[in-house]
């Protein structure tokens, strides 16, 4: 009999548009009826509702029901990582429900009830919109959600009554900010009443790191999971034409300049024997732009996208744990410069049949 096969990670597949829009993440916050919210309950209440989402998603095969207080602190980093849990020292919750691939899963008892979450690599609003509904329906044949007929669905935070939805795109905008346009991008998306905030907040502003933001709403009550969807969509879908436009003028206008990017950054990347993961996250950002502009051949998006991933602290630190490798005599005692060495060869490995031209 053939054995199944394992589903690659959601963030190794390509998707949509995913030279500007690394991910789509929809997110829906519920909560039951007749209890209290998390911050409220006592354990018992919290026992019970954990509970009774466990019985809800009974006969889902594809999802692994994992009790939070059992994740140890390599898998809560693993989690984090992929952006599943935040990095809040005080996050709390009673359970985490992952598919086969981490592209959906269920967080029980943290700020609400029920927080389902769905990923796609690329601009997929669609489908991720049926993913997280499907599960949504697969819950409410079991569940009953809180709501009102004046507010939609009850959750503890305000700006998330209403439908409960959230949507949010990770971009790479490089061109926009290179060209000193990003305070125009900036103000429509202030005036369209969403946000944009940096992935990353490095010092050096030359890091190109630095060129990726998250979209998303300021809240869940205005209009319908429809109006919502429609009004963010088509505010990335004007900064994906505006980078693609501003990207190719400025790949003929600065050749020399983009160059100098690609070779140091690849250089960097080919000859360090450490690598933090800002530097790295830099490195692939360069590399993703010289693929995008003709300077970088021999590696796909797909591939650059993944690396984001596979380069971070909870991978390395997984790789380190269950793979043997012989590291050099100084660092034998190091475990911080030992994960900056295996990010370093991972990078190199992952690099081996690029051509800068």
């Amino acid at each position: 009999m053939a054995k199944n096969k394992i589903p690659l990670p959601w963030f190794s597949v390509s998707g949509q548009n995913d030279d500007v829009v690394l991910s789509t993440k929809i997110r829906l916050s519920r909560n039951l009826a007749d209890f209290p919210f998390p911050v409220k309950m006592s354990t018992d209440d919290m026992e019970r509702v954990n509970s009774l989402v466990y019985d809800a998603i009974q006969g889902e095969n594809s999802f692994h029901f994992i009790d939070y207080k059992n994740i140890f602190s390599q898998g809560r980093q693993v989690l984090i990582d992929k952006n599943i849990i935040t990095d809040d020292k005080n996050f709390d919750c009673t359970a985490v429900i992952l598919n086969d691939n981490d592209s959906e899963n269920i967080i029980v008892n943290h700020i609400d009830h029920v927080r389902i979450s769905a990923f796609s690599c690329g601009f997929e609003t669609e489908k991720v919109m049926a993913q997280v509904y499907r599960i949504d329906e697969l819950l409410q044949k079991r569940l009953q959600f809180a709501a009102s007929h004046d507010f939609g669905y009850l959750t503890s935070q305000i700006k998330d009554c209403g439908t409960g939805l959230k949507i949010s795109y990770r971009i790479f905008i490089p061109s926009i900010v290179l060209s000193g346009q990003f305070d125009a991008i900036l103000g429509l998306v202030q005036e369209k009443k969403f946000c944009i905030q940096p992935v990353f907040q490095v010092s050096d502003s030359a890091n190109f790191s630095n060129f990726i933001f998250d979209l998303f709403p300021g809240n869940s009550a205005d209009g319908t999971e429809l109006d919502q969807a429609a009004n963010i969509s088509s505010l990335a879908e004007i900064i994906l034409k505006t980078e693609r436009k501003i990207r190719r003028t400025f790949a003929d206008n600065n050749p020399t300049i983009l160059l100098n990017f690609v070779k140091r950054a690849y250089a960097k990347a080919m000859y360090s024997l450490l690598l933090t993961y800002d530097e790295a996250a830099d490195i692939i950002s360069v590399m993703k732009f010289g693929l995008q502009t003709g300077r970088v051949t021999g590696i796909t998006g797909q591939e650059l996208n993944a690396l984001y991933y596979r380069a971070k602290h909870g991978h390395i630190l997984y790789v380190n744990d269950n793979y043997a490798f012989s590291y050099e005599e100084d660092l034998k005692n190091d475990l911080s410069a030992q994960l900056q060495r295996l990010r370093a060869i991972v990078i190199q490995q992952a690099f081996e049949k690029i051509a800068v031209n």
